[in-house]
């Protein structure tokens, strides 16, 4: 029997938190050099506020970020891909422990409402999103994603009772 195999890239916007903790920590080194230069009035201060930037920005949650899906054979694994190098897998479930699959505005997931949710979606208000209802160590949880039809197809074929479309 041939393995099914599907790998999803997609480029993704930053939420809103990374956006804001990017924003803060860019106010955060121009204030440093700005309190150094002109109020303080001082050398040593300024190289002070310099090497602290040079570490803020060394640390900054970056702007590029990236999620790939990769269903093997009933297995998905949700990663996340972080200024093009960093690659971490956020969370890894079978087909067996999901419930429900289907698109994140059907009425099939009201009674899911109150579930955690977990988003590896795209962030684009034009794509079509979709929302699996998986159990975990925890209890049950949502998981947003952004799937191509590759993935869907594959999950069809695997488990076709679970997938709403």
């Amino acid at each position: 029997m041939e393995e099914l195999y599907s790998e999803t890239y997609l480029k993704a916007k930053p939420s809103p938190k990374r956006t804001m903790a990017r924003i803060g920590f860019i106010v955060l080194c121009v204030a440093l050099v700005y309190i150094a230069v002109f109020v303080l009035q001082s050398m040593p201060m300024l190289f002070l506020a310099v090497v602290i930037d040079g570490f803020i920005v060394f640390f900054m949650p970056s702007g590029n970020i990236a999620y790939e899906y990769v269903f093997v054979d009933g297995q998905i694994d949700f990663d996340i891909i972080i200024a093009g190098n960093k690659r971490k897998t956020k969370k890894r479930t079978d087909l067996e422990k999901i419930d429900l699959i289907a698109p994140e505005d059907s009425p099939s997931l009201n009674q899911y409402q109150r579930l955690p949710l977990l988003d590896f979606s795209s962030g684009i208000s034009s794509d079509r999103h979709f929302v699996a209802v998986s159990k975990s160590d925890s209890g049950q949880e949502r998981i947003k994603f952004t799937p191509d039809e590759k993935l869907i197809e594959n999950l069809k074929f695997k488990s076709r009772s679970k997938i709403q479309c």
